[in-house]
């Protein structure tokens, strides 16, 4: 991809007349007046940490096109092609191949964007890090999975701004793999699921097991029993969560080896509707104990459940792997942590 055409002129006022007075360009000034322009021009626009190419490249790798890129970024097309030039150039590999219809990438581009991002994605934080650390005014990203939103976090959230009222807290419910990829890319600062495998990208800093009970009003059959298995829990109702969470998919699982078949009378994404629900009901759901707050344990019973692969999640606090958390995130997740180790799971 060429740079576009015709290569800017500057005119004598910028560039060096040789006659004195007003027309004298920067480069005519004695070097002590140079200097101290160019500091104040640092002062006012600071160097970005990023190359802005890699903005450029990213709405290009986004939108299919050039003229698409140029929109988003309010700038003009040919600006947007000369970055994209000036990127190959330096890479050695041409990174888009021109269609009728836009662009797409190259096997170089798509590496590339994953760098791209990457680089973004750091300085943003860093300099988000930075910002908090000279400011009061802290902002703490969490992704996390619904068992852990229903009282867990809220209720961290609620001891951590009594004693920080100046602070933020984002809160993203997601599926697990989700959460994770949020906090491996930058975009939540903790994570807190559940999981069933040692994710990638992410540094665990808390770990504890969250084997999964059946969850029954304390009048149902199986309340008083000290365990019960899947065969005994297909016996009656059965209020299942979503397909893409941790729970779900062991359940299915054990069914299968057993050769069962759940039939869900009730499904819904969110636990305060699962657990309603079972209260007014006969019906069982699944969840650990940690999912359930003061008012649920003096209504709900949780059994645990004999078979092994309802023993096969644990419970996780991540960061992003090498990243230092600023202070006011740090807080938050050691108030996480010491919350998990006070509630049962």
């Amino acid at each position: 991809m060429g740079h576009d055409g015709g290569t800017a002129r500057e005119g004598p006022t910028r560039g060096g007349g040789t006659s004195g007075g007003d027309n004298m360009g920067t480069r005519a000034l004695p070097s002590r007046q140079r200097t101290r322009r160019w500091r104040r021009r640092r002062e006012t626009h600071p160097m970005p940490l990023v190359d802005p190419a890699l903005k450029y490249f990213i709405a290009v790798f986004e939108t299919g096109s050039v003229n698409a890129a140029a929109r988003r970024l309010y700038v003009a097309g040919s600006a947007v092609s000369r970055q994209l030039a000036r990127l190959e150039k330096e890479v050695g590999a041409p990174l888009f191949e021109r269609l009728p219809s836009g662009v797409t990438a190259t096997p170089a581009g798509r590496a590339f964007a994953g760098f791209a991002r990457r680089a973004i994605q750091d300085a943003e934080a860093f300099t988000e890090e930075v910002h908090q650390r000279r400011t009061t005014r802290a902002v703490i990203t969490v992704a996390a999975t619904i068992g852990v939103t229903h009282h867990l976090l809220p209720d961290v959230a609620a001891g951590f701004h009594a004693e920080h009222p100046e602070a933020r807290v984002i809160l993203h419910v997601a599926r697990p793999t989700e959460a994770t990829q949020m906090v491996a890319e930058g975009i939540a600062d903790l994570g807190v699921t559940f999981n069933i495998a040692l994710p990638a990208g992410v540094s665990i800093r808390y770990t504890q097991e969250a084997p999964l009970c059946a969850i029954v009003h304390r009048g149902h059959p199986l309340a008083g029993k000290a365990t019960v298995s899947v065969r005994d829990l297909v016996q009656h109702p059965v209020a299942l969560p979503s397909t893409d969470t941790t729970s779900r998919l062991l359940l299915e699982a054990s069914a299968a080896a057993h050769q069962l078949t759940v039939e869900g009378v009730f499904e819904c994404t969110t636990v305060d509707a699962l657990l309603r629900f079972v209260r007014a009901s006969s019906a069982v759901t699944l969840a650990s104990r940690v999912t359930l707050g003061p008012s649920d344990r003096r209504a709900l019973a949780a059994v645990p459940l004999e078979e092994k692969e309802f023993r096969q999640r644990t419970l996780q606090v991540q960061c992003r792997a090498g990243r230092e958390l600023p202070p006011a995130a740090a807080d938050f997740m050691d108030r996480v942590i010491d919350a998990l180790g006070h509630r049962a799971v």
